[in-house]
């Protein structure tokens, strides 16, 4: 009876034994982006269960005493792709390797397109304009022109240095004392058609400052502008059209 119950034990602690037959996964991580240098403190997990580690300053790692088998290891770093390498096989008292190169995640973003827009009329845009101009340029906005008490474009431009009225209540200019023939008149870019059969330009007494952005005075050439000027190339900016009018109506009986 002895001899059976002896016998009996020796097979349970054979077969613990060899439930309990355990190995090794060890391996480096590298960084493929810059030399295959280690990558440190990235994630080493096995799939599918809750054991895991971390690879340490030189990019080693090692998960012990793992039961034999197979395993499926999934390598993690933020910044990075992850690797998922199968069919991993751990044998009894032995140590596997596998060294595993990580790139960096190549992340797409959508394009964003930022529009805004350039308002014009005060003193210190105008300026911020001129001064990052590559030609000579000159302008006079809708915060100075207000503060002044002009009334119109031809009276405006007479407060800009090198430019004069021709006459006192007439809407014709001179620039550096050359007349009407030699200026031309844009709005917004476009030309503008004489109001007069015998002048060449529009009379600017008809644009109230009401309307008025800022006015520009180009006195130099360049490839933006109309090549029929020896003064200067005069441009009205009108203002934007405001988005939320207000029309007010009354009636009297």
């Amino acid at each position: 009876m002895r001899k059976i119950f002896i016998t009996t034990l020796f097979s349970l602690m054979s077969l613990i034994a060899v439930g309990q037959t355990t190995g090794s996964i060890v391996g480096l991580l590298t960084d493929k982006e810059f030399n295959n240098e280690p990558l440190a403190f990235a994630n080493v997990i096995i799939k599918g269960q809750n054991t895991g580690t971390t690879s340490d300053f030189d990019g080693l790692y090692a998960l012990e005493d793992l039961p034999v088998g197979s395993y499926t290891i999934v390598y993690s770093f933020v910044g990075y792709e992850t690797v998922e390498v199968d069919n991993i096989i751990v044998e009894e008292d032995k140590v596997t390797t596998v060294n595993v190169p990580m790139g960096a995640s190549a992340a797409t973003l959508e394009e964003v397109v930022i529009t805004t827009t350039v308002r014009k009329e005060s003193e210190v845009a105008l300026l911020l304009e001129q001064k990052n101009a590559v030609t000579q340029k000159t302008a006079i906005g809708a915060q100075e022109l207000s503060r002044k008490g002009v009334g119109d474009a031809a009276t405006a431009l007479s407060k800009v240095t090198g430019i004069s009225k021709q006459e006192e209540g007439s809407g014709n200019i001179f620039v550096r004392g050359l007349g009407d023939r030699y200026n031309v008149t844009t709005l917004n870019g476009l030309p503008l058609p004489s109001d007069d059969p015998s002048r060449k330009n529009i009379n600017l007494s008809i644009f109230s400052t009401n309307i008025v952005e800022n006015i520009g005075i180009d006195k130099t050439f360049n490839p933006e502008q109309y090549a029929d000027f020896a003064g200067a190339n005069i441009n009205i900016d009108s203002k934007n059209a405001m988005a939320n009018g207000i029309i007010s109506v009354s009636l009297d009986s």
